[in-house]
């Protein structure tokens, strides 16, 4: 099966493209306090097709995962955070099979897929970040379903808690950004560049909120990716409170004179709420 799934991690990029970009304008800083804790649900649903020569194979998943992000502790640099994964929700009709998974329930110990999805359940992940929200520091105890291809496969973004990078929980805003400010990000990794440009739009109560509108472009040898969105942060915290990201990828491989290519449309949903 994992032939079959030769660009899924680069089709899923674009999706955790908002969380690294450092924006022109002057940042203010994080404002969390000790025990600070806010859970995060994301709901993703994705329709894949991966054609392989002349066949065709049809991929459709329903996911959905909750985590909680607790300050544990302050810093003179920033604060440190404890990532819990609490609730898993997947449903994937793959290959004319169709796989049903809750964490509400046992997993099924026949299936390598459940089995990875349960191991994450209870996990935690502690971060330090700075007063910017840039991660310096990441201690994941067991990172080896963190990659894994067939959580991929799931329909699961993976998370991007790697140092240099921004928090996915927070946004890069600034105070002084007035309806109609916009700025680009141009990020290069590896062969990859992602360029994206960031709009501040109406919004109903500006002093308590600001709204994102996001486009972007990535491309990359045998894949590109078109990306579209709207952020709603909490102008108190920083924090994302709503997120809603669509995602077109077209990926492309040549494996023993056979074309492998790969189409994925992507809507992914979030929700944040402060929990104290």
């Amino acid at each position: 099966m994992k032939t079959h799934l030769f660009n899924i991690k680069m089709a899923l990029m674009a999706l955790l493209l908002f969380t690294a970009c450092v924006s022109k304008a002057q940042r203010r800083e994080l404002t969390f306090k000790q025990g600070d804790e806010y859970n995060k649900t994301t709901y993703i649903s994705a329709a894949s097709i991966l054609q392989r020569g002349k066949q065709t194979f049809n991929i459709n998943t329903t996911s959905s995962i909750s985590k909680t992000y607790k300050v544990t502790g302050i810093t003179r640099s920033g604060f440190v955070l404890t990532v819990t994964t609490s609730h898993i929700n997947d449903t994937m009709d793959a290959f004319g099979k169709k796989m049903e998974y809750s964490s509400d329930r046992p997993a099924d110990t026949s299936s390598y897929i459940q089995m990875a999805l349960q191991s994450l359940i209870g996990k935690s992940v502690t971060l330090s970040i700075d007063k910017n929200g840039i991660i310096t520091d990441v201690n994941d105890p067991d990172e080896r379903y963190a990659t894994d291809t067939l959580l991929l496969f799931a329909g699961f973004k993976q998370d991007q808690f790697i140092t240099g990078t921004r928090l996915n929980l927070v946004a890069d805003n600034s105070e002084a950004l007035k309806t109609g400010a916009s700025w680009v990000s141009d990020i290069s990794s590896g062969n990859e560049r992602i360029n994206t440009t960031y709009t501040v739009s109406q919004s109903t109560q500006p002093d308590k909120y600001t709204n994102l509108m996001l486009t972007s472009t990535s491309s990359a040898p045998e894949q590109n990716s078109n990306t579209n969105g709207v952020l709603v942060v909490d102008n108190a915290s920083d924090v994302i409170l709503v997120s809603s990201v669509k995602t077109a990828t077209l990926s492309y491989k040549f494996v023993n004179d056979v074309t492998y290519s790969f189409v994925r449309r992507t809507e992914v949903v979030e929700n944040c709420i402060k929990m104290n």
